[in-house]
């Protein structure tokens, strides 16, 4: 994904510096430029300065002194291009809540911050690439299941960090060189079959302390028909419920 969103700006307003941190991190490292701010002023003074080149505000709503709710009033009563799309980020337990205060306002998704390191790339990357989701090849969705994988002689278990229906990321922290063939074992939630696959390396990471781990892009080869139209119906199944349902009272395009 590095350099597909060169031209999407995202701010990013959150207060605590290692969650602000790693979020940005992963949002650079997905291509996005991105202006992080640890206070709603700071915010919005980046908002301010940007103007329309901002595409999505990612925001904490629990931001203090002066927390997120204050920065959408102020949103409120701006006209465009100051007021972006925003990605609200809060708590699962009080969404309900938030949902209630987010009305009228320009709120396309909210982000439940539990499930954030695993979801922000691909929540974000769907908020300003919309159609994105309809290039069903390269759509991948986070996942976080055990997989089985072999080398050679070498065996050894890793985690399906993401998957489209055409490879994964394998997490693990014995990465192997790019272009070495490999068989994987691995079951998808819900799908009642095991999936023994090969595939070939295409490129490795080492992120030690990041949101992307170490591991593994793999390719996968010789996908019989039907294996694929199951990892598709999957990769769509989870786009639909991971993307940022409608709020009430917003009006669906």
């Amino acid at each position: 994904m590095r350099g597909r969103y060169a031209d999407k700006t995202i701010v990013l307003v959150e207060e605590t510096r290692f969650f602000r941190e790693t979020v940005e991190e992963a949002l650079r490292g997905a291509g996005f430029r991105v202006l992080a701010a640890a206070t709603a002023p700071k915010g919005r003074q980046l908002l301010e300065a940007e103007g329309h080149r901002v595409d999505l505000l990612v925001l904490d709503l629990h931001l203090s002194p002066v927390d997120g709710f204050d920065l959408l009033e102020h949103l409120r009563h701006l006209k465009p291009p100051h007021h972006p799309p925003i990605l609200a980020m809060l708590l699962g337990l009080e969404i309900e809540e938030a949902v209630q205060q987010l009305r009228g306002l320009e709120v396309v998704g909210v982000q439940d911050k539990r499930a954030a390191f695993a979801q922000i790339v691909y929540r974000v990357a769907a908020l300003v690439n919309p159609r994105g989701g309809k290039e069903r090849a390269t759509v991948r969705v986070p996942l976080g299941v055990p997989v089985n994988y072999t080398v050679g002689r070498w065996q050894s278990q890793g985690i399906v960090f993401n998957l489209s229906k055409t490879g994964i990321f394998l997490s693990t922290d014995l990465p192997v060189e790019a272009g070495h063939r490999l068989q994987l074992q691995f079951i998808l939630p819900g799908v009642p079959r095991l999936f023994e696959l090969s595939g070939v390396i295409v490129w490795t990471a080492s992120g030690p302390g990041g949101m992307t781990p170490s591991g593994m892009g793999v390719k996968f080869l010789d996908v019989d028909t039907a294996t694929e139209a199951q990892l598709a119906a999957f990769v769509k199944l989870e786009v639909q419920r991971l993307s940022p349902p409608p709020l009430p009272g917003r009006a669906t395009p």
